[in-house]
């Protein structure tokens, strides 16, 4: 069941999407703008969501992550100052 609404969420992104773009095209109104971009932005995090509860395969990446730092290197003719 969770891939068929996987499936029709991501219909439903491509749509909201193509009519984002007609919507820029057209030199629509700011608010008609703002609301597709927020129902497009909702989608793609509800789709993220399932993506995640079904097990993707980049559920874990985040946590994968290594952090790597740098000494600080100072300049020597900063201190003569």
């Amino acid at each position: 069941m969770s891939s068929l609404e996987m499936e029709s969420v991501n219909q439903e992104i491509t749509r909201q999407t193509a009519l984002l773009n007609e919507l820029r095209l057209s030199h629509a109104e700011p608010p008609a703008l703002e609301d597709a971009k927020k129902k497009l932005g909702e989608l793609k995090k509800t789709f993220a969501a399932l993506k995640i509860a079904a097990g993707g395969k980049d559920a874990g990446k985040k946590r994968e992550r290594l952090l790597l730092k740098t000494a600080k290197v100072r300049n020597p003719r900063s201190d003569d100052l």
